[in-house]
């Protein structure tokens, strides 16, 4: 989901390409961004692209 938040989409649209409700991916998102300490999916993001995990 990381990887689909790095384009910008909107939660509706990330849910669409990962093929899961957008609840579920609000929520994943949001527990991510709690694990890595930042504020935002994008910055959750492109985080996860600096360390090499997507």
């Amino acid at each position: 989901m990381l990887r689909a938040a790095r384009s910008g989409a909107a939660v509706q649209g990330i849910a669409e390409q990962v093929h899961l409700a957008s609840g579920t991916v609000r929520n994943c998102l949001s527990a991510a961004m709690t694990k890595l300490g930042v504020s935002s999916r994008h910055v959750a993001a492109h985080r996860a692209w600096e360390e090499g995990w997507i």
